[in-house]
């Protein structure tokens, strides 16, 4: 596994990736319904984080310093992708012209071309800014992932409110409630939504090299 060292040079303003708005309309919610408001924008901040960490990686565009050792491929791989724009890469401390270096914005990845002697030379330093610029640039994929957990979140609220209750009766007439915690233990603990979400996320994931 290669060395590398990164430093945000300009944070992201942003790491949701759904809208007030947007979570409305997911959840089946009236726009004009302003009571929750406060609490589902920090639902949409902390499950963004969440899915963030699950996928090991940053999605918010920022502008980034990373330097490489170690290095035992011809390719490196960013930690903020897609690739926006790359103000500079040097090795050894020598500045590369883009003739020697070719960028897949994508997937990170950047690979140097056999005709500069087939491996990078260390250290390697690439300034660049990359991710997506949230939340109107994330891909529908997380804003949909984003919504199952806040929707699942907001069940569990609901739920902790009746905990304990299965049956309210009044003269002759008896309310049973659902149990869903019961399906929850069938399951092994890992809701409908939560595997929905894993799914999800399978293309999203960064996996060190």
């Amino acid at each position: 596994m290669a060395d590398r060292n990164i430093k945000i040079i300009t944070p992201a303003t942003s790491i949701d990736f759904l809208t007030l708005a947007e979570c409305k309309l997911l959840l089946g919610m009236s726009a004009s319904d302003t009571s929750q408001d406060q609490v589902l924008q920090m639902m949409i901040s902390e499950n963004s984080a969440l899915i963030a960490t699950m996928c090991n990686r940053t999605f918010a565009e920022e502008v980034v310093t990373e330097s490489w050792r170690d290095i035992d491929d011809r390719r490196l791989f960013m930690s903020h992708w897609p690739i926006k724009t790359i103000a500079s890469i040097t090795a050894a401390g020598a500045t590369l012209d883009v003739s020697a270096y070719e960028v897949e914005n994508l997937s990170g990845k950047i690979s140097i071309f056999s005709g500069n002697g087939g491996s990078w030379s260390e250290p390697a330093i690439v300034n660049y800014t990359g991710g997506y610029l949230l939340p109107s640039e994330a891909p529908l994929a997380l804003k949909q992932a984003t919504a199952i957990l806040v929707r699942e979140e907001k069940i569990r609220m609901m739920q902790a409110q009746t905990a304990g209750i299965r049956s309210i009766v009044h003269k002759d007439s008896r309310v049973m409630y659902f149990d869903p915690n019961a399906v929850l233990l069938k399951l092994g603990g890992t809701s409908p939504g939560m595997k929905a979400v894993e799914n999800l996320l399978n293309h999203y994931m960064r996996f060190e090299v």
